[in-house]
């Protein structure tokens, strides 16, 4: 059984204030939990005790072992009292959030401007992984990238990233563009077709919100204003599709 101390550090890992405090948050799920043994700092495992024999949990529960990373147990009552998911997929780890300084960011980048859609912003991270591009830029305002579900659509590719929250998009934009080089690219209607795309070994791929686009202010800052084009008649592209073309389409 959890401890009393547990269950309720656990419990309030659900809330973003805590998390933020705590410098903790979730995972659930074999295929979380295992990536993040392998890429995070992972503080304990929690297991729901009458699974731990099935294969991929077993295979957790060893590889926790081997990591030195605490293993508890914990019934079905428990259980329903932590959870994020509707079904439990039998395992969750609590973890240590990632610090990333803008200092550290190096070639390839992603700003998004006000994002608010967690499903959106863990598809983001996991494409972005998927092209190898790992820093990722939040302007204020933006969800929190360890919201459950953030870290859920993300695949893993969470612990992978090195994801920057910012306080002031303008001001440290402004200084990635002054000390550190970045050309910044913008993706907004009426811009270049993205065929013809010519970037700079740091460059900084800007987006806007699904809402409500890029602020007037960033948009000033820009250095190149791509568009990606359509001919149908919808009003606008999913924010997460929109950069998935636009990866494919500047790496190609």
């Amino acid at each position: 059984m959890l401890s009393e101390k547990t269950r309720k550090g656990i419990k309030k890992l659900h809330q973003k204030k805590y998390r933020q405090e705590s410098g903790m948050f979730l995972v659930e799920g074999v295929k979380g939990v295992d990536e993040a043994l392998d890429h995070a700092q992972v503080d304990l495992v929690v297991v729901e005790g009458n699974r731990r024999d099935e294969d991929g949990i077993a295979a957790i529960i060893t590889k926790a072992a081997s990591n030195n990373v605490a293993v508890e147990f914990a019934g079905r009552k428990d259980i329903s009292a932590l959870k994020a998911t509707e079904t439990f997929p039998g395992v969750m780890a609590v973890l240590a959030m990632k610090e990333t300084d803008l200092e550290e960011l190096e070639g390839f980048a992603i700003f998004l401007d006000r994002i608010n859609d967690p499903g959106n912003l863990g598809t983001i991270i996991r494409t972005a992984d998927w092209f190898g591009i790992k820093n990722i830029v939040l302007s204020e305002g933006s969800v929190d990238p360890y919201n459950e579900k953030v870290v859920r659509s993300s695949m893993g590719s969470l612990f992978r990233a090195n994801i920057y929250q910012s306080d002031d998009a303008l001001e440290d934009i402004g200084w990635l563009k002054e000390k550190k080089g970045y050309a910044l690219t913008g993706f907004v209607l009426g811009g270049q077709p993205i065929e013809q795309k010519e970037l700079a070994d740091n460059t900084l791929l800007v987006f806007g919100s699904e809402s409500h686009g890029l602020s007037p202010e960033i948009e000033k800052l820009l250095d190149t204003r791509y568009t990606i084009a359509g001919s149908g008649e919808a009003e606008s592209l999913n924010l997460a599709i929109s950069v998935g073309i636009a990866l494919y389409a500047l790496q190609s």
